[in-house]
Parts: structure tokens; sequence; C-alpha cells
């Protein structure tokens, strides 16, 4: 299915009454009603809105249908560094948050934090556990240009800037593949290790690992639109339940260092597990209980 729809920018902001009533007015939150309803009278269209402050009222369908899931983008590099208590919000976040909303880990904004190789400090391991940490989640998944490949940010820059810099395509420390000419602001910091160039012909590369969480999402339609059940935390771990039909799938993520045991609450305490990722031999729970590798 082809779609195609608009990404609506500062949605609070359209109508500003006075200098005291000017952020997420009645009337803006009518105007962006208006908007996606005519948008969406056009078959397969899809609207997200960019609603800071209250990403949940505008994810409405009434108002927006999709919206950015703001304050859950700065949880998620925390939990894959280990913190308890961002795994344990990241594991509630969804538990009343609508399905609708859109997630990720950065954008072309520095009020959403840095681009995520720069939030890891390019730890790879914790890199990989945030992208999975929310390509498997509910929502619809933003994924910022460049971050599929570890991109950090541009060199010697701050602020917008630094998040908005040039495509690394290659290794060239001049061009990054960008441009045969002069790019247009300060290649990213690692364009030499971390290109598309390079990515795409890595098994073990940041690239290969989300286009296998992806291959993984969509080919579970339990994960790609399904229930939320069974959120929990045990100190570093986090699991969860997605249901759709018949279809049920387990997610289980251990952020700690170490190996860890956890109790699995909803299902039975004997119950068959088929590993889809990494891909695996069945195995029975015993007596609940399941045994997570390090991170």
């Amino acid at each position: 299915l082809h779609r195609n729809g608009f990404r609506l920018d500062a949605v609070p902001h359209l109508i500003e009454n006075n200098a005291k009533d000017w952020n997420d007015q009645p009337e803006s939150r009518q105007l962006t009603g208006d908007l996606t309803r005519l948008i969406k009278s056009y078959p397969g269209r899809y609207v997200v809105c960019e609603a800071t402050a209250q990403p949940r009222a505008y994810a409405n369908p009434e108002v927006c249908g999709g919206s950015f899931a703001f304050g859950l983008e700065n949880k998620i590099a925390p939990a894959a560094k280990g913190d308890v208590q961002a795994i344990r919000e990241v594991a509630q976040y969804f538990v009343s948050a609508p399905h609708t909303l859109a997630t990720f880990v950065s954008n072309h904004d520095q009020f959403a934090g840095q681009r995520l190789w720069d939030q890891v400090a390019g730890n790879e391991v914790h890199y990989k556990l945030a992208a999975a940490t929310y390509l498997l989640l509910p929502g619809t998944p933003f994924i910022y240009y460049g971050e599929d490949i570890g991109m950090a940010g541009a060199k010697g820059l701050s602020e917008d800037p630094k998040i908005r810099g040039p495509l690394s395509w290659s290794p060239d420390m001049k061009t990054g593949g960008f441009t045969s000419g002069q790019p247009y602001r300060a290649l990213a910091s690692n364009v030499t290790t971390h290109h598309v160039q390079g990515q795409t012909q890595s098994a073990g590369s940041i690239w290969a690992f989300y286009r296998d969480m992806l291959a993984l999402r969509n080919g579970r339609v339990s994960i790609a639109r399904g229930s939320y059940e069974f959120a929990q935390t045990q100190g570093q771990v986090m699991a969860y339940q997605r249901r759709m039909g018949a279809e049920h799938s387990l997610v289980v993520i251990n952020y700690g260092p170490q190996a860890s045991a956890l109790t699995v609450e909803g299902v039975g305490a004997d119950a068959l597990l088929r590993p889809l990722f990494p891909v695996g031999q069945t195995r029975r729970l015993a007596s609940g209980r399941l045994t997570v590798p390090a991170q």
C-alpha cells in the first residue's frame, strides 16, 4: 500500500489569540482537525503532527490522528544505558498512550536531543538496544536520516546545525560522498567509520540491525499493530506482550551487563517459546522463568 501524507509542524501555535493565550488554543485544535479531515478525505493518506506539550491530545482522531511521542524520546537512550527508572517509564508509556503516536529517538530539532550516536557516546551496543526499544513498541516509528548508519552530529557545530549535517554516503573526509563540490555544512564527526557504503556491506552493522528489527516488526502483525499487554520491568529487564488475532509475541530486552532471570507474567508457567531474534530453538519456560542474556 502506497501512502502519502503530511507532517503538520508546531500545530499548537497555528492560532494565537493574544500575548497570554497563544499556546494550544481551541481554535488550533479545530484547524488541525479540519486540515486532517481534508487530507484524509483522499484515500491512503496519513497525517502526523508536532505537538510537543500535548502529543496525546493531538493523537485523537478528531484532531490529528498521528502525533509525535514527545516525552518518550528522552527516555530511550537512558534506558539503553541501563537507567532503571527510564526502563520503567519506557515500559509503562504505552499502557495509557494511544498507539497512533509516532515514536522516535531524535529528529531535526536539538530540543528533542542530540543524534543517537552522541546520546550513547558511540557505544554500539547501547545504540542497538535503543533502536530495538522503540522499533518494537506500539506506534509508528520515525527514523531520522543517518540514524540507521550510526551517523554522529556535524563536527564542530552545535544546536540545530549539528544534527542537520550532510548524510555520510562514503568515508571521504572532504565530501562524505554527499557532493562532488563543497558540502553545505560540516560533515559528521564519524564520517570515516560510519557511512552508507560500509554499513550496508557489514553483517554486524547498525544498518543491518535496523533492517532486521524492521523485518521483525513488519513480519509480525502483532508487533506492527497488536495490543500492548503485561508490561513489566525487573531491574534492568523489560518485557511486554503484543497480540493480534492468534498471533502472540513476547518482547524481552535485558539492558544490563549481566544475564538476568525474569519471571514472565501473563503466560503459562511451562509455555513454549520460539525465539524470533536472535532465531533459536524452541524452548519451554521453567516455572515461568526466562534467563535473558546480557544486553
